[in-house]
C-alpha cells in the first residue's frame, strides 16, 4: 500500500510539473546561442561585437557563440574594431507550433503564460552576419 501511495504521488508530482511548464519553455528554454559573423572583417582578430534586447546585452567575439536571452523584440548586434564598424537589427520569428501543442496541453490556460513570460515562443536566427566598413566611410 505505502509503495502504491508513494508511486501515485511521483505521478501526481510529475504530471503538475509538466502542466505547469509550457511546451516552448521545455524544449527551447529561455535561452539560444547566436554566433555573428562579421564580413569584410580586415581586423578579425580586434573585432567585438555587442547584442542587445530587451532582456538584456551581451558582448561576443566574431564566430563564438553567445548564449543570450530569448525575447520577442528586434535585437541590436553592432560589431567594431579600431577602424571598422556595423550593426544590423534582427528580428525574432515566433514559433506557432508551440502556441498549438499549449492549446492542447491546458488549453494555454499556465502553459502560454510560462512560454510567455519566458520569451520561449522566438527564436532568432542561429547566425547573424554584420557587415564591417570603414569608420570614415559612415
Amino acid at each position: 500500500l505505502i509503495r502504491e501511495v508513494l508511486m501515485y504521488k511521483k505521478i501526481t508530482l510529475l504530471l503538475i510539473g509538466f502542466f505547469l511548464t509550457g511546451c516552448a519553455s521545455m524544449t527551447n528554454s529561455s535561452h539560444q546561442n547566436i554566433t555573428i559573423a562579421t564580413t569584410n572583417n580586415q581586423h578579425y582578430n580586434e573585432t567585438r561585437c555587442s547584442l542587445e534586447n530587451e532582456e538584456g546585452k551581451w558582448s561576443a567575439s566574431p564566430d563564438a557563440a553567445v548564449m543570450i536571452h530569448r525575447d520577442g523584440n528586434t535585437m541590436n548586434v553592432s560589431c567594431q574594431n579600431n577602424s571598422q564598424f556595423g550593426e544590423i537589427s534582427v528580428s525574432p520569428e515566433f514559433e506557432g507550433s508551440y502556441l498549438f501543442l499549449d492549446l492542447l496541453l491546458d488549453l494555454c490556460i499556465v502553459s502560454c503564460v510560462v512560454d510567455g513570460v519566458n520569451n520561449a515562443f522566438y527564436d532568432y536566427p542561429s547566425f547573424v552576419s554584420v557587415h564591417l566598413q570603414e569608420l570614415n566611410n559612415q
